[in-house]
C-alpha cells in the first residue's frame, strides 16, 4: 500500500498502552531517533494534481498577504512547525469537506474532525502518544515529572502568541479553580493530591506529581487532555473572576447567571465564534445559529507537509445539522457527504449505502471501533426511590432480566443479523478479553429468568406483574436518546421480553441533552447507551467495569463518590475495592503491575454484574467520496481514540 497506513493489522494492544506510562517515557524528544518523533524520514512519494501545492500556502491566504491583511507565512508559522507526512500523496489546496452532525448536540464529531489537537496526540495506529503541540516531552525516572517544550513562535488563530502562560492559565485558573471545577480530574491526581504545574520559561512547562502518574501521557492524548490547550489566556482572562474584578457586572449585562456561566459560554469552541483556536480550522458560523456549522482554514496553523506547504489543504469544513439518520443516508447517496464515519455507519444502513455507492461516488473504508456493545441497559443502582434502588441492586433481579432477553432474535430483527450475544465486556480483539465475563447470563432462558426473579423475592401479583418490596408493581422507565432507531427498536423488544417475566417498562425516547440532565441529577430509572472501553481504552475509560465517571450510567452517584463530586452516595464494598485498586493502578510505574491490577478490577466487575449488555458490534466502516484523498485504507475509532482525528485530517484533500 505504499505510504498508506494499515490500522487493522496494527491495533493498539493493552501492552502498547501500558508501556506508554511513566517509566517508559524518559528523555523523549523530536530530535534524532526519538521514540516520540513525528518528523518524517522521507517525503511522500506522490503529489496530488500537478506536482502538489504550487505555493507554500493556500491561494486565499496568499491574497490576504498581498493585500496587507495578513503577515507573511514565515511570520505565521512557529520556528519548528510539525511536519506531517501525507498518508498517500501531497495534496492540493481548496474545496469544502461536507459532513454532518446528528442534531446540535453532536459536538463529538466536530471535535473528532476539526478539534483534536492535544499536547501529545495518539499516533494514527493507536500504539503510542506522540508530540503534537508540544515539540518534545521528557519524563523523569520516577514517572512523577513531565516536561513539555512547546513550539516557539506558535500562534493562536488571531495571531497572538501561544506560550506556557496559556497552559498555566488552563491548569491553575480553570482545572484547579473550585468554582469552575469543584474537583480536579482524576487523571491529574496522585496520592490524593493534584499535580503542580511549573512554568520553566515561555515555551516550557513541567507537571509535578506526588507519586508516579503512569497513565498521564495517555490521558493527555485522549479527549480530556484538550482542556490544557484550548484556553487562550489573552482572550479568556477578561471573563475570569481572578483577572476581571467587574466580571459579575459583565455577566449580568450579558444575561448570564454568573461569571462561571459567562466563562463557559465564551470558552465554547462550537457556539462562540470569537474564541481563538489552535486547530486547523476555526468555527466561523457557530453551531446553534442555523442548520449548519462552518469551520474555515486557520491562517496561523502550525503544521506543514513534507514540502513545507502549510496545512490544512481543505478550505472549509461544513457540518450540516441533521435530525435523523435517514436524511443523513439520503445525503450520502446523493453525493453530499465527503467523509463520514459517525451515525450512518450502522449495519442497517450499509445495504442502502452499498446500493448507492455509484450514484454517490463514494466507497467504504473498514473501521475497527472500540465499542464492545450495541446496547447496554443501565438500571440506576443508586436510585433516589428506596424501593426501586433495592430492586435494582438485587443481583438476581439483574441476572434474571438478562436471561429473559432473546439476543439472537434481537440480532436478527434489529442488527441485520450481525453481532453476537455479549455483556459489557472487552472485545475478543482486546488483550483484556475474558470470555466468561463477556458471555455470562446471555443464554435466553425464560424458565431460568423466572426462577431467578422468584429467588430475588419478587412474586407476581394478580395481574401477573411482579411486586417490589413496597408491595407495588415493579414498573419503571428506560430513557433512550433519540434519534436512535436501533436503541428504540431494541428496547421495544426488551419491553416485550421483560413483560413476559412479569416486569413492566416504558421506553422513553428523549433528547440527548435532556437525558444527560436527568442522569446528572440522578433522576432516571434506567437508560440505554453504547459500550465504550472494548479495546485498550478500557484502562483509560473503565466506565462499565466500575463506577468511574459520569458515564457510569448504572451508578453515577457512586462514581461521584470516587471523584468527590455531587450528588454522591457511598458505594458498596466491592465498588470501593475497585476504586482503591484503580487509584493504586494510576500510581504504579510499571506496565505489568498496572496490567495485573486492572485484571483484578475486571474480575470484580464480573462478580458484580453492574449493567446488562446485549450485542457485540461487528466491525464498522466509514464512507469516503472517491475524490477525497489521504484517508487511510482502514480506520480505528473510539472515544479515547477520537477518530478520525489521529489520522491528521489536515492532510486530507479534495481533487
Amino acid at each position: 500500500m505504499g505510504n498508506r497506513y494499515d490500522y487493522q493489522s496494527r491495533r493498539m494492544s493493552r501492552r502498547d498502552l501500558l508501556a506508554w506510562g511513566s517509566g517508559a517515557l524518559t528523555a523523549l524528544s523530536l530530535s534524532g531517533c526519538s521514540l516520540l518523533s513525528t518528523d518524517p524520514t522521507s517525503k511522500a512519494g506522490k503529489s496530488g494534481g500537478a506536482g502538489g501545492p504550487r505555493t507554500k500556502q493556500a491561494p486565499d491566504l496568499a491574497a490576504e498577504v498581498k493585500a496587507g491583511n495578513l503577515p507573511p507565512l514565515g511570520q505565521r508559522l512557529p520556528k519548528k512547525p510539525r511536519v506531517i507526512k501525507p498518508v498517500d500523496k501531497l495534496g492540493t489546496y481548496g474545496g469544502d469537506w461536507r459532513t454532518a452532525l446528528l442534531g446540535p448536540g453532536d459536538t463529538a464529531w466536530a471535535y473528532r474532525t476539526v478539534g483534536y489537537e492535544q499536547l501529545v496526540n495518539w499516533d494514527p495506529g493507536w500504539t503510542k502518544p506522540i508530540p503534537n503541540i508540544a515539540e518534545s516531552v521528557e519524563t523523569d525516572p520516577t514517572g512523577a515529572e513531565f516536561t513539555f517544550r512547546l513550539r516557539a513562535g506558535m500562534k493562536w488563530s488571531d495571531g497572538k502568541p501561544f506560550t506556557a502562560d496559556d497552559i498555566v492559565f488552563a491548569y491553575d485558573d480553570v482545572y484547579m479553580n473550585k468554582e469552575l471545577n469543584p474537583q480536579p480530574p482524576t487523571w491529574l491526581v496522585t496520592g490524593g493530591k493534584p499535580g503542580r504545574l511549573e512554568k520553566v520559561d515561555d515555551v516550557t512547562v513541567k507537571f509535578v506529581f506526588s507519586a508516579p502518574n503512569g497513565l498521564f501521557l495517555a490521558n493527555i492524548a485522549q479527549p480530556a487532555g484538550e482542556g490544557l490547550t484550548n484556553k487562550p489566556r489573552h482572550y479568556l482572562e477578561q471573563f475570569h473572576k481572578k483577572y476581571n474584578p467587574a466580571v459579575a457586572t459583565l455577566a449580568k449585562k450579558r444575561k448570564f447567571g454568573g461569571w462561571v456561566d459567562l466563562f463557559g459560554a465564551m470558552a465554547d469552541p462550537w457556539n462562540h465564534v470569537g474564541l481563538p483556536r489552535i486547530t486547523g480550522w476555526v468555527v466561523k458560523d457557530a453551531l446553534g445559529t442555523g442548520s449548519r456549522m462552518v469551520a474555515e482554514r486557520n491562517p496561523y496553523y502550525w503544521k506543514v507537509d513534507t514540502e513545507g506547504s502549510q496545512l490544512p489543504y481543505i478550505d472549509r469544513v461544513i457540518f450540516t445539522v441533521i435530525n435523523n439518520e435517514e436524511t443523513m443516508v439520503l445525503k450520502a447517496v446523493n453525493g453530499e457527504l465527503d467523509m463520514q464515519e459517525r451515525t450512518i455507519n450502522t449495519p442497517q444502513n450499509k445495504p442502502v449505502l452499498a446500493a448507492g455507492r455509484d450514484k454517490g461516488k463514494f466507497h467504504f473504508v473498514p473501521e475497527t471501533g472500540s465499542s464492545m456493545n450495541n446496547l447496554i441497559i443501565a438500571l440506576n443502582l443508586a436510585h433516589k426511590n428506596a424501593a426501586l434502588r433495592e430492586v435494582f441492586q438485587n443481583r438476581n433481579f439483574r441476572i434474571g432480566l438478562s436471561h429473559a432477553i432473546d439476543r439472537k432474535e434481537m440480532i436478527s430483527a434489529v442488527f441485520q443479523r450481525q453481532g453476537k450475544p455479549w455483556q459489557a465486556a472487552p472485545r475478543p480483539e482486546s488483550d483484556y478479553h475474558d470470555e466468561e465475563l463477556a458471555t455470562q447470563y446471555t443464554e435466553y432462558d425464560v424458565a431460568l429468568a423466572n426462577k431467578l426473579l422468584d429467588r430475588a423475592g419478587y412474586k407476581r401479583g394478580a395481574n401477573g406483574v411482579r411486586l417490589g418490596p413496597d408491595g407495588k408493581a415493579i414498573s419503571f422507565q428506560v430513557d433512550v436518546a433519540v434519534p436512535s432507531a436501533l436503541w428504540t427498536d431494541g428496547m421495544e423488544l426488551v419491553r416485550k421480553y421483560w413483560q413476559e417475566v412479569g416486569v413492566n417498562i416504558r421506553v422513553n425516547g428523549i433528547d440527548r441533552t435532556l437525558m444527560y440532565d436527568r442522569k446528572t441529577a440522578n433522576s432516571q430509572d434506567a437508560n440505554v447507551w453504547g459500550g465504550d472501553g472494548g479495546l485498550a481504552d478500557a484502562i483509560l475509560d473503565p466506565r462499565w467495569y466500575f463506577p468511574f465517571s459520569g458515564e457510569s450510567n448504572y451508578a453515577i452517584p457512586w462514581a461521584n463518590w470516587f471523584n468527590n463530586t455531587t450528588p454522591k452516595q457511598k458505594p458498596p464494598s466491592a465498588a470501593l475495592q475497585q476504586m482503591d485498586l484503580y487509584r493504586k493502578l494510576m500510581t504504579t510505574p510499571d506496565a505489568d503491575g498496572r496490567n495485573e491490577i486492572f485484571m483484578q478490577i475486571l474480575k470484580i466487575a464480573k462478580e458484580q454484574f453492574y449493567a446488562i449488555g446485549t450485542v457485540l458490534p461487528p466491525k464498522g466502516y466509514a464512507i469516503v467520496r472517491n475524490n477525497f484523498h489521504n484517508v487511510p485504507d482502514s480506520l480505528l475509532n473510539g472515544w479515547m481514540y477520537p477518530g478520525p482525528g489521529p489520522t491528521m485530517p489536515e492532510q486530507y484533500f479534495i481533487s
